[in-house]
């Protein structure tokens, strides 16, 4: 029994619009195969073989045996007839083909000046334009909004390589100035690397059009503005594009909770950022806006270390974690970018991978930054403890157990790694005087750092080691000098390094004479003899060092006698202390018979006795 089954007219599916960046495929195949060594040939030859691997896989090969119509533009029969992305590719590729045969023939109409080779490159100029007009005509049947506009500015600008071929410099004019106000408009829109992308072909327009207006000059009513009529188009086909954009954004937040993603600007770029980074990123603005004001300004200046220091190392372990934490997640991207550019190099992959590290850049700069800071006060109160001063050894300990020179030669080193990568991350690199400071400081680090091991060596008793690298750190400080840092503290730090520097040498020279006297035998029988005059003994040397001031006399050396202990006596011409009293208590004898004496003698010869007479 045959029964009659009915069939229901199927829904008329709206069916996807392809996308294609021509911009990034073009200028990619252009790099990659041929043109980064101006090779128009080779180039030419491998959009010959890109077209028909593609026709092969499509199924589109024109020949003998198996003839398939080629596409024609028919409305609503192109539209069916044109189901994959990759006819798009293949329009595109034949217009790039006849262009680089075009550019070769002009290379070789200028050497040669063949009037053949001059209109085999019209023609060639002319199919390409006719191709990326083609192209234009087909994305606006299959294609979105973003491909159509890129379309456009790819056919005014084949357009305008036509023109100028023929010397029609007006039209040519008008052309250009079309494709550069679409890539302008383009560059306010979209992400960084097509920003960097379309910035690089408007700079490309700029000699066309000054070329244009040269030839131009004696001509009235030449404008170098797009008319009414075409900008009014662009807006238009510009605004049907935001509004697609913005179709899909509110179709995505109502399934997702989208938030506004940051811009980073540093080094003269401004970069988006996406979620992942995002999260981590307003974690540490957070955390950092809290906590900034406990942080010391000028970690330069001089440091209360004898409070409790440990908060300060917390929120510097804080902030380093956090930015450990981006950095993580940069170079995640950074490595696959990598491995993909290694595999299909294309113009905007390498710029993502260009902002990729400037991102990197950004965030090694602040974790080596805060890494300084808390290495520099770190040494502070190391160098402060080992000096005997009091510090608040709680917040070392949790670092070290006991402070030694070698702690300060192992966090000098890492000090000067740090900052090297700092000056290497830093924003602005074009300052000559941020530049010489920087060079300054580095060749100051890396003198800090070799003064401390010449301590260490001192302490090992290795004292000619340690004088060659003392006379290294003072050639060093010459170098930081001839700089001509202006930076007053770097001039400090310099100054004090070389004044420490003059007390260690005269140290070492002493402790260095005084080992090779006791190491070397002969040396010390030959210094032991050596005397020039002075007070000596019987023996001839001076028994200590008082008693031989005034001659050359090494045998202290050995002995090390300072003073003789007792002295010997000797006799003193000075007056007895409290000779008045000794006076009062000493008794003399009786001077009575002595005035007796006197009075019994001869007696007195009277007035003229004195002459004789009597």
């Amino acid at each position: 029994m045959a029964t009659n089954i009915s069939t229901s007219p199927k829904e008329d599916v709206p069916k996807e619009k392809f996308h294609l960046d021509i911009l990034n495929f073009s200028q990619t195949s252009q790099i990659q195969f041929g043109l980064r060594l101006q090779d128009y040939k080779k180039y030419r030859q491998y959009c010959s073989k890109r077209i028909q691997r593609l026709r092969s896989q499509l199924r589109k090969q024109y020949g003998k045996k198996n003839y398939v119509n080629k596409i024609v533009l028919n409305g609503g029969e192109t539209e069916k007839q044109i189901n994959d992305v990759r006819y798009l590719q293949i329009s595109l590729l034949k217009t790039e083909r006849a262009w680089s045969y075009a550019m070769d023939l002009k290379a070789q109409f200028e050497k040669d000046n063949d009037s053949r080779i001059g209109f085999h490159m019209n023609r060639r100029f002319g199919k390409a334009s006719r191709n990326s007009t083609q192209l234009y005509e087909l994305c606006k049947l299959v294609a979105d909004q973003y491909t159509i506009i890129e379309a456009h500015a790819y056919s005014s600008w084949m357009a305008s390589s036509l023109s100028l071929t023929k010397q029609d410099f007006k039209k040519a004019l008008e052309e250009i100035n079309i494709s550069k106000t679409i890539y302008e408009k383009l560059s306010e829109q979209g992400d960084h690397s097509q920003k960097e992308l379309y910035q690089k072909r408007i700079e490309e327009t700029e000699p066309i059009i000054r070329f244009c207006l040269y030839n131009l000059k004696n001509e009235k009513n030449t404008s170098n503005k797009v008319s009414q009529n075409t900008l009014t188009i662009i807006e238009q086909s510009l605004e049907e594009l935001k509004n697609q954009e913005n179709k899909k954004k509110s179709s995505t937040s109502s399934t997702t909770t989208t938030t506004a993603t940051t811009t980073i600007e540093w080094k003269s770029k401004s970069i988006k950022v996406d979620e992942k980074l995002d999260e981590k990123l307003k974690i540490f603005n957070e955390f950092k806006k809290e906590n900034e004001n406990k942080l010391p300004k000028n970690i330069n200046a001089s440091i209360d270390t004898t409070s409790n220091i440990s908060p300060i190392f917390n929120i510097y372990d804080k902030l380093v974690y956090n930015l450990i934490n981006c950095e993580t997640i940069v170079k995640n991207d950074l490595s696959t970018l990598v491995r993909v550019n290694l595999k299909n190099k294309s113009v905007k992959s390498e710029i993502e991978e260009q902002s990729t590290r400037i991102l990197l850049a950004y965030i090694m700069y602040h974790k080596m930054k805060y890494l300084y800071e808390r290495n520099s006060i770190l040494i502070t109160m190391m160098q402060r403890v080992l000096d005997g001063e009091k510090v608040d050894e709680s917040a070392i300990k949790k670092k070290v157990k006991k402070v030694t020179w070698n702690d300060l030669v192992r966090l000098s080193t890492h000090q000067v790694k740090v900052y090297t990568i700092m000056s290497e991350s830093r924003d602005t690199d074009s300052n000559k005087e941020i530049a010489r400071d920087q060079d300054a400081q580095l060749i100051l680090l890396k003198s800090i750092r070799l003064y401390y091991i010449a301590v260490c060596l001192a302490k090992s008793l290795k004292f000619s080691e340690t004088m060659a690298v003392l006379d290294r750190v003072l050639t060093n400080i010459q170098n930081v000098r001839k700089t001509n840092t202006k930076n007053q503290q770097i001039l400090n730090d310099t100054n004090e390094l070389e004044s420490n520097i003059k007390k260690q040498r005269s140290q070492i020279h002493a402790n260095s004479f005084i080992q090779q006297l006791s190491e070397n035998q002969d040396l010390k029988n030959q210094m032991s003899s050596l005397s020039i005059g002075g007070i000596t003994t019987a023996s001839g040397k001076s028994n200590d060092l008082i008693s031989g001031l005034d001659s050359f006399d090494t045998s202290f050396l050995t002995e090390k006698k300072l003073v003789q202990l007792p002295p010997q006596l000797q006799p003193v011409q000075a007056k007895p202390i409290f000779f008045d009293l000794a006076f009062n208590s000493v008794t003399f004898p009786s001077l009575d018979q002595r005035k007796k004496g006197s009075s019994t003698g001869t007696p007195s010869k009277g007035l003229f006795g004195f002459w004789g007479r009597g």
